[in-house]
């Protein structure tokens, strides 16, 4: 079953078009990367999908049905690029995680269903030692893998990454990944994620969508990216890479 079906998808702003007539579907319990250069919609396009901002034209179904931000029927999570908050605010990862229980965990905050959701998710992200640490103190892969527990607490079907792992060291990044995969086989998780990493995309990605604006090719990573579709997304510089990719995959 798919999980999500995109057709003819446009996004336009200030007269031009950010996103252009996109239309793809991904495979429920599959992970799809989507790649392209600086300023070829990525971000956009997944925003569209969520309902987060309007396109122009199009649909958008997640398991076979109209999505809409908030809608019951496909629960989604959601962890943005950049994510900004004022460090000096008193917040433990605790407190954070408390305002994220949905309610069928029985909230107010006190009750014992809801924090041992949060002691769970908190062990499954390898943060339950810092669970009383404040946000503001948490290094930018502590952060990452707390904002991962806050966008799995009402335990989607599909979670949303863009580029999840950027500013986090390459020790970081192989552990953030390796939960993703882990949750991705262990609970069915669909996972959309944006990257620039081609390595990533080749050891992470079931299928990849390479985009520019317009949809260039969709597929599997080693069938799909070829030396041309690298080279008209990325430019000369980026002919030998994807060789150098696959050959040490």
């Amino acid at each position: 079953m798919n999980a999500i079906t995109v057709e003819g998808l446009c996004v336009k702003a200030n007269n031009r078009h950010l996103v252009e007539n996109i239309s793809f579907s991904i495979e429920e319990g599959s992970i799809v990367a989507i790649i392209g250069p600086n300023g070829a919609g990525k971000t956009t396009l997944i925003r569209a999908v969520l309902g987060l901002i309007p396109y122009e034209t199009g649909s958008v179904l997640m398991f076979g049905k109209p999505f809409k931000h908030n809608n019951s029927h496909a629960r989604v999570g959601y962890v943005p690029q950049k994510i900004e908050f004022d460090r000096t605010f008193p917040l433990t990862v605790l407190e954070l995680l408390r305002f994220t229980v949905p309610p069928f965990y029985s909230l107010p905050f006190r009750d014992r269903s809801g924090e041992e959701r949060i002691n769970s998710l908190l062990k499954t992200v390898g943060m339950q030692d810092l669970i009383n640490r404040s946000i503001g103190s948490l290094s930018g892969g502590e952060l990452q893998r707390v904002m991962i527990a806050k966008a799995i607490v009402n335990d989607p079907h599909i979670l949303f990454l863009d580029e999840p792992a950027s500013g986090v060291d390459i020790e970081g990044q192989e552990r953030f990944y390796d939960l993703v995969r882990r949750l991705n086989k262990e609970n069915g998780l669909t996972v959309i994620l944006i990257s620039h990493d081609l390595n990533i995309v080749y050891r992470f990605a079931d299928n990849v969508l390479c985009m520019n604006r317009r949809l260039i090719c969709t597929g599997k990573p080693a069938e799909a990216l070829t030396d041309e579709v690298i080279k008209s997304v990325y430019g000369e510089m980026m002919g030998g890479y994807i060789h150098s990719c696959h050959e040490h995959d």
